[in-house]
């Protein structure tokens, strides 16, 4: 049987008079989230909120597949509460990147540039992918990997939780293998640390520590926006 372990923790960071982000951690139903708020202070904590719930309140006791599909049906019954919430012009929603598994297999389900990483064995992958205008732009061939860097527009998404009538996310479902190391976190984390940084971390012998590595070499710069990290793992 696979042994989980995990840490969370989420910061403000030096910028913000508030924290949007929101993160659920429950290594008995072997479920975990980061969800990043949007729409404004009070707006965007309601969302992230609502999302934590909505996935602490899956059944534990079914099969992956089951489970995957209670928590679509709850995602798009949250859209539709978001959507109904805003007012005007102002949105309520945020982004959001959802891991859970059977001890055998494991899905990811995201929208928007909160991310999944995997460190398997000394190599670190990027499981989910971006959901932003300037990932699209870069996938068309439209602007360069050097150009996207520094893109004044590297902050616009184009999928969130309440952000369209229509929500539209992605799932992927792989293999658990033993050793495996996990980190969902908010855009606030991953776009102050470079790949390295996130590996290094990961290798560390407890989750508690990774996620402190990972946490404060974000502090120790500038920490423009809010910051979550939750790593999680099969550690021996």
């Amino acid at each position: 049987m696979m042994i989980w372990k995990s840490s969370e923790y989420s910061h403000k960071g030096h910028c913000r008079h508030e924290n949007e982000d929101a993160v659920y951690s429950d290594v008995r139903s072997s479920i975990w989230c980061v969800a990043d708020g949007m729409g404004g202070h009070q707006q965007g904590q309601l969302a992230s909120q609502l999302l934590v719930k909505t996935v602490a309140s899956l059944p534990a006791n079914q099969s992956l597949i089951l489970r995957v599909e209670a928590l679509e049906k709850r995602l798009f019954a949250l859209n539709e509460i978001l959507i109904k919430k805003a007012q005007q012009n102002q949105t309520i929603g945020c982004t959001f990147v959802i891991l859970l598994s059977d001890g055998v297999n494991c899905t990811c389900l995201w929208a928007g540039d909160s991310r999944l990483y995997l460190l398997r064995g000394a190599n670190l992958y990027q499981i989910s992918d971006d959901h932003t205008l300037v990932n699209d732009l870069l996938a068309r061939g439209v602007i360069t990997q050097e150009q996207s860097e520094n893109h004044p527009q590297a902050h616009v998404v184009t999928r969130a939780l309440g952000a369209s009538e229509e929500i539209s996310f992605d799932k992927k479902t792989f293999r658990l293998h033993a050793d495996d190391r996990y980190l969902l976190c908010s855009d606030g984390l991953h776009n102050e640390l470079k790949a390295q940084d996130i590996s290094l971390a990961l290798a560390a012998l407890s989750s508690s520590y990774s996620c402190r590595m990972l946490v404060d070499k974000v502090l120790e710069g500038s920490a423009r926006d809010n910051l979550t990290a939750c790593v999680t793992g099969v550690y021996k």
